[in-house]
């Protein structure tokens, strides 16, 4: 019976051993064969990881640039120097500065420079808000949307339609103006 085990393991050990070199050749004539391909795929994702690291590294040392150009117009309101980074690399952040600048000095001469520039849609209605112009945006939906929600709750459901009617149908907060109209401010 020993002979037979040992006769018995040897077969297994001679397929294991063919299963493995099969095995090798087939991952041999796979990597010839799309060895193009596999190169092309691990170079297209070092350049990828690599771009991301770049543009990491650059955001975050226009960040820090920009945030020592903020403080230093804290600091000293006429550093034209400060001034001009804020406008070139971050404009929304200058139009934060104009903000703060107007209120301190009653001044809306950055106010002004600032609406010129390409910011964020949102803060240059804040900043027209700011300025107490009369704005069409979001903020004047947003005060309808207010008051009439406001009127809701003391029980002043017509003059709330009205104030919720004065809310554009293009406007983010139409949505909402509806569900209050809908369910009477419950």
């Amino acid at each position: 019976m020993a002979i037979k085990e040992d006769i018995n393991y040897i077969k297994n050990e001679i397929s294991s051993q063919e299963q493995f070199l099969e095995n090798a050749i087939r991952s041999e004539r796979f990597l010839k064969k799309n060895k193009k391909i596999i190169i092309a795929i691990v170079v297209i994702a070092l350049l990828a990881i690599f771009v991301y690291v770049i543009k990491t590294i650059a955001y975050e040392k226009n960040l820090e640039t920009t945030n020592q150009a903020y403080k230093a117009l804290l600091q000293n309101p006429n550093d034209s120097a400060a001034q001009s980074i804020l406008k070139e690399k971050s404009p929304s952040l200058f139009a934060l500065y104009a903000i703060k600048n107007a209120n301190d000095t009653n001044s809306t001469a950055l106010i002004d420079e600032a609406l010129n520039m390409q910011i964020d849609p949102l803060l240059k209605e804040v900043i027209n808000s700011a300025k107490n112009q009369n704005t069409d945006g979001l903020m004047s939906s947003y005060a309808a949307l207010i008051s009439g929600y406001e009127l809701l709750k003391q029980n002043k459901i017509e003059e709330a339609k009205i104030e919720f009617s004065k809310i554009p149908q293009n406007s983010p907060l139409e949505g909402i103006s509806k569900n209050l109209q809908h369910y009477q401010g419950k």
